[in-house]
């Protein structure tokens, strides 16, 4: 092994003196450093401990860390420490693996070597993650630019009066049909009629929303609104209840938002409005306006817990008792009055935190005077309860000749009832979804028949979709197999795999991959999609010497790059490559929630699927 058995030898004593002098610590990297005074060995481990015996330093946090991404061995580094520079060369350096506290495995930049009896043999290199073939290196074209297939364009031809479902797996074209359609209705009625269109996508993510606007924008398509869901409500909401405080609540409870969508809300707002045929009043606040509904029937309603005690007992367990107390005092902190309108006396300079930031910033009193985006879907139902009682037709939303509601999937019925005013009478609905990439915790879904009825139009044309026009075949093979383990995968060409030890060789390995994929496809759109948005910004610091993009509000770029981002965030969107650097046992479990995240985040891949964990991979992925 020419040098190598004398280097091999040599880090072996290093790593003997450091487990002798920090007996216990993890070690995971090692640098051998050459400054102006001596040379140094310096591990890289769970917690930074350096004295006269050892260098140990914290291998997420510390500053050396930094030499082993983005330093080549033989080359000079300059890093800061503790407010200093610290400069040197990097003479070597390497990724280490214990097996029972033995070393068995080192990782060098260019050689792999394992323990086998008492000596070292070359082990294999880990992967890389190749770029797309030359000729599949085109432009991004929208969905809009392409040829539809006969079933799908027969979907788009159906009579202008038809309602229509749209079903189908994953990348089986369910939006690109859905956009067609919409736009085909669109041409029908502006050349058979002499008023104007008016048009709506409503869809559940940011993200999507940019996309679809992006995509309509190309076609120079005017008259077709997009919006999410939650901006579309609000916006229909402020304009129908006065009331309603223009801040948006930033820490409501996951439970307190299930309970505000969760069917079994429904009795308690029938029982409501039957003890209060009338808005209710806040003495503070005058009501405003003549809707049938109030924002201070929302205080009475969820900040009393006898209305929402019989809500939990109907929801047959989905919902837990703890959510009563959660939601009373949740609500509670809603109808205060912020600290800027309560010291509005004092001066403005005084009521200023030292950090510049409002009073109730970071307290818990940080959602006075504001409302849930859940909110506004209850005060609708109420109105619309209102109305019945006094025979009269509740108020109309929107007026648009053609509603397109993207991933169904993802709205609560009480939602979907409040879309259902979004239409003109004669309009038409255009629903597209997929019952498997449910991923939204806080919905409940009750199934298409529940969607179309809660639309009102359950004699909808359902079509279903039945050809794979983004996934490689073994892709989509496995996303069936996380769903239903009885689905085969005999092989997975398209399908990078890569394990590791520790999180901190995982970090190493997917900066380097993702540099060399950059490299050699620089024209190539790359997602490292998460579990969690906590998970994401982590892995996020985690990546060293590439440049990438956190979206987690919607804000993706749609250019060439490496973006990081979450499940909850890729609803609708695609990607030349996926990464799930978190397909780890401890991420995504036996549960049918894991089974849909990890089904819809691999499904955004059009060419190549990474699967990358750090200690037992999934069961889901056996």
């Amino acid at each position: 092994m020419d040098g190598w058995t004398e280097r091999l030898r040599g880090l072996e004593d290093a790593v003997r003196r450091a487990s002798q002098a920090a007996p216990g610590r993890r070690l995971s990297g090692h640098l051998k450093l050459e400054t102006s005074r001596r040379v140094t060995d310096v591990f890289l481990g769970d917690a930074t401990q350096v004295d006269a015996y050892v260098s140990i330093v914290d291998a997420e946090a510390a500053p050396l860390a930094e030499v082993f991404f983005t330093t080549d061995e033989g080359n000079v580094y300059e890093v800061e420490v503790d407010g200093r520079p610290v400069s040197g060369r990097l003479l070597e350096k390497h990724l280490l693996t214990f097996e029972g506290g033995v070393l068995s495995k080192v990782e060098a930049p260019d050689r792999v070597f394992v323990r086998t009896g008492g000596g070292w043999t070359s082990g294999e290199p880990p992967p890389s993650i190749p770029g797309r073939p030359r000729h599949a290196r085109h432009a991004f074209r929208s969905p809009l630019e392409v040829t539809l297939d006969p079933a799908q364009q027969a979907a788009v031809d159906l009579p202008s009066q038809e309602h229509l479902l749209l079903l189908g797996e994953a990348g089986f074209g369910k939006t690109t049909v859905a956009l067609h359609r919409l736009l085909a209705l669109r041409e029908r009625l502006l050349t058979t009629s002499h008023r104007r269109f008016r048009g709506a996508v409503l869809v559940p993510t940011v993200g999507l929303r940019r996309l679809t606007s992006l995509m309509l924008e190309r076609r120079d398509v005017r008259d077709v609104d997009v919006w999410t869901y939650d901006e579309w409500v609000s916006d229909e909401a402020r304009r129908a209840f006065k009331d309603l405080p223009r801040r948006q609540s930033e820490n409501t409870p996951s439970a307190v938002v299930q309970l505000k969508r969760h069917p079994a809300l429904r009795p308690s707002l029938a029982d409501f409005v039957r003890a209060h045929p009338k808005p209710l009043e806040d003495d503070d606040r005058p009501r405003r306006g003549h809707a049938l509904a109030s924002r201070a029937d929302l205080e009475h309603l969820f900040g009393d817990r006898a209305w929402t005690t019989p809500v939990v007992e109907r929801s047959g367990g989905a919902l837990f008792a703890s959510v009563i107390e959660a939601i009373a005092q949740h609500t509670k902190v809603q109808f205060l009055d912020p600290a800027e309108l309560k010291y509005a006396h004092v001066d403005a300079e005084a009521r200023t935190a030292v950090d510049g930031r409002g009073l109730d910033e970071g307290t818990p009193l940080e959602d006075a005077n504001s409302a849930d985006a859940e909110d506004h879907a209850v005060l609708f139902a109420l109105e619309q309860l209102r109305s019945n009682a006094q025979h009269k037709p509740p108020m109309p939303l929107g007026a648009y000749d053609v509603v397109f509601i993207d991933e169904a999937q993802e709205f609560a019925p009480i939602e979907l009832a409040v879309m259902a005013r979004a239409l003109r009478r004669g309009g038409v609905f255009i629903v597209a979804g997929d019952a498997a990439q449910q991923v939204d915790a806080t919905a409940v879904f009750t199934g298409w028949d529940g969607v179309l009825r809660e639309l009102g139009v359950p004699g909808a044309r359902t079509v279903r979709l039945g050809v794979n026009y983004r996934c490689p075949p073994d892709v989509t093979n496995l996303a069936r197999h996380v769903l239903d383990p009885a689905v085969a995968v005999p092989s997975t060409p398209s399908i990078t795999w890569a394990g590791f030890a520790a999180p901190f060789h995982l970090s190493v390995w997917l900066s380097d991959a993702l540099r060399g994929l950059v490299g050699d496809d620089g024209s190539a759109s790359v997602a490292v999609i998460c579990r969690t948005p906590e998970v994401a910004r982590r892995v996020q610091q985690r990546l060293r010497g590439v440049t990438t993009t956190l979206a987690l509000d919607g804000d993706f770029p749609f250019r060439p790059g490496v973006v990081v981002t979450c499940v909850q965030e890729i609803k609708g969107l695609e990607f030349d490559v996926v990464v799930l650097p978190d397909a780890a046992a401890s991420t995504w479990g036996l549960t049918q929630d894991a089974r849909r995240g990890l089904y819809t985040a691999m499904t955004r891949a059009s060419h190549r699927l990474v699967l990358a964990w750090a200690g037992a991979k999934s069961p889901l992925l056996e």
